[in-house]
């Protein structure tokens, strides 16, 4: 089956004030419908770049890009603005695709009592938990039905009870609905809780190091549970060693 999301030998580069700097130096990257791909790597090494190659923002020097659907992106902070209700930020990606009408204000509703925030719909963000705007970004960007999401270190601006109690709910929601995701992070264990595979980076220009696949025994488990399973430390001290060796 092709993938949904592709790298092949990609290579980009930025202009300083010191010349060029080459970011990305050869990525090639599969990415299977329905997968949770999380990407690790030294600071600097070209992580959020690699988000912003496949959401289009920008063009790789050489090689190529395939996407096939519709991107989603969510940043490392919610973006959700002070003056408008919960609702009307949800429906703000629809605004400005020009596609807010009755069947995606419908969509946005049922996605809001869906996933618990049915009641908070007419509340301001400052009224609701870290978590819960977390929450209603992640469902801002699903309510314009992207088939690939992409999160930027979305949980960093939580602290760390807060951190594993939405890593737990947004997980849960995307696995519910199927969606596949390309995770950025600087946190080795969120990766390994939430994931299908964990790419990592070498320092940039940022090649491939190696990818692991993460499989853990029985069916869908939360990246809390995931945690106290056996196999957990072992994919932990694995991916560890190789940041630490190429850093």
């Amino acid at each position: 089956m092709k993938p949904i999301v592709e790298l092949q030998d990609i290579y980009m580069n930025y202009h300083s004030k010191d010349g060029e700097v080459c970011a990305v130096g050869g990525v090639s990257l599969p990415v299977s419908a329905g997968e949770f791909v999380s990407i690790v790597g030294p600071s600097g090494c070209g992580k959020s770049t690699i988000l912003s190659l496949i959401a289009g923002l920008i063009s790789p020097v050489s090689g190529s890009v395939s996407v096939d659907g519709r991107v989603g992106y969510m940043f490392q902070r919610d973006q959700l603005f002070p003056w408008r209700t919960i609702l009307n930020n949800v429906l703000f990606g629809l605004e400005i695709q020009k596609n807010k009408n009755a069947d995606t204000v419908a969509y946005a509703h049922h996605m809001l009592e869906k996933y618990g925030l049915g009641d908070f719909r007419n509340h301001r963000p400052r009224e609701l938990s870290g978590g819960m705007r977390q929450r209603a970004a992640l469902i801002r960007t699903l309510a314009t039905r992207p088939k690939i999401l992409l999160l930027d270190e979305p949980f960093s601006a939580l602290d760390y009870q807060t951190r594993l109690a939405v890593s737990d709910d947004i997980g849960g929601i995307i696995a519910a609905e199927g969606i596949t995701t390309i995770l950025v992070t600087h946190d080795i264990s969120e990766a390994i809780a939430l994931s299908d595979r964990v790419v990592v980076l070498t320092k940039r220009p940022a090649t491939v190091r190696n990818i692991h696949k993460i499989q853990f025994d029985g069916d869908y488990q939360s990246p809390t549970a995931r945690r106290k399973l056996p196999q957990f430390p072992e994919y932990f001290n694995k991916i560890w060693k190789e940041m630490k060796d190429d850093g």
